[in-house]
């Protein structure tokens, strides 16, 4: 027994010799695996997939404009509007749209869109002179500045857009010289009356032209500032006849007016007369081409003998102004004036003009 029991514990000994020479993993084995554990860490990297770019903050365009205090700025909000909304759908930028009844007003307006940083700005000043510090502030914060229908004296935009004031003027004075050829010819005086918008620079650009052209026989009687209202002009008209002399009353030839609504007022008064003078007014002319000024050529020509004359000035033009700021915020350089088309239209042409581009335009929002 003792030697079986010797014989089993050297078998157990020479197992367990063995079991401890069983081969193990070398430092040199675990350094060669090593490289391609390695090689495998990029081949990881360049599956992942990259991390996506944050979208673009969109530009931002600020329009200024007065409110609709008459029918044009009425209609020029809508079209103004309506070319924002045209051009941001197109070009994928943004636009905040501010209104006012005061220049102080828009100055704030101004100062609203700085603290946002808009990228540029479309303005229509109510008077240019009270919005010409905003307007500095505009340029000096590196701002471009799109200036519409009235200027800031002394003071260069971006760009400038606007009707063609002068010119519509100038060729008021012409039409007036043709129409009264005979009795400048003969060396007569043409009194005549004429009604403004207000004191901004339009009207005194028109004054202006018309001076520059019509005959030294034209004599401006008397002047009114009718801040672009129909019932205001009325109202003057009425006065006038109402309190001048039956001399002076009839001796009053034409009608030199700034805007087609006021021409409306006009021909009001003209209409309600019943006064002892006998009017003789034979001519008066607008600005605007509107549509229910066309309508009455034929009428007061017939009723009253009056001619009338008018020079296109859609409130569509606004658009042309958004347009030069979309054109800014799409790398475009625009600058300088810019000057709308002029077209006269009279009692000859009034029908065929209703086909006109301009006519189409700024009755196109109309359902």
């Amino acid at each position: 027994m003792k030697k079986l029991f010797g014989l089993l514990i050297v078998v157990v000994m020479v197992f367990g010799l063995v079991a401890c020479a069983a081969p193990q993993e070398t430092p040199a084995a675990a350094e060669e695996a090593a490289p391609a554990a390695e090689e495998a860490a990029p081949m990881e990297e360049e599956a992942a997939p990259a991390e996506e770019a944050a979208p673009a903050e969109a530009q931002v365009m600020g329009i200024v404009m007065p409110n609709a205090t008459h029918g044009f700025t009425g209609e020029s909000i809508k079209h103004a509007e309506a070319a924002a909304k045209e051009l941001s759908a197109e070009y994928g930028f943004e636009y905040e749209f501010l209104t006012a009844g005061e220049a102080s007003e828009q100055n704030n307006h101004i100062d609203t869109l700085l603290n946002e940083n808009v990228d540029v700005i479309v303005l229509w000043p109510m008077n240019g002179d009270e919005l010409r510090s905003a307007a500095q502030k505009v340029m000096e914060a590196g701002i471009p500045l799109v200036i519409y229908d009235r200027l800031i004296t002394d003071f260069t935009p971006t760009v400038e857009f606007m009707g063609d004031n002068v010119k519509i003027g100038e060729m008021t004075g012409e039409y007036f010289n043709n129409y009264f050829a005979d009795e400048i010819a003969a060396g007569e005086t043409i009194n005549i009356l004429e009604f403004k918008g207000d004191l901004s620079t339009v009207p005194q650009q028109r004054t202006d032209g018309f001076l520059s052209t019509a005959s030294d026989q034209f004599n401006i009687v008397q002047s009114f500032t009718t801040d672009w209202q129909r019932a205001k002009a009325l109202e003057q008209m009425e006065t006038f006849l109402n309190t001048s002399s039956v001399e002076e009353i009839e001796s009053i030839q034409a009608v030199f007016t700034h805007d087609d609504e006021v021409v409306l007022g006009v021909l009001d008064a003209i209409a309600g007369y019943d006064g002892d003078a006998t009017l003789n007014i034979r001519l008066v002319s607008g600005v605007g081409a509107r549509r229910e000024n066309l309508d009455v050529f034929e009428q007061y020509k017939n009723d009253y003998g009056i001619d009338q004359v008018t020079y296109a000035f859609s409130p569509a033009l606004i658009r042309q102004a958004v347009e030069l700021g979309a054109d800014i915020l799409n790398g475009g350089n625009p600058s300088g004036l810019i000057l709308g088309e002029t077209v006269e239209v009279d009692n000859s042409n009034a029908e065929e003009f209703r086909s006109n581009p301009i006519y189409i335009t700024r009755y196109s929002l109309e359902e």
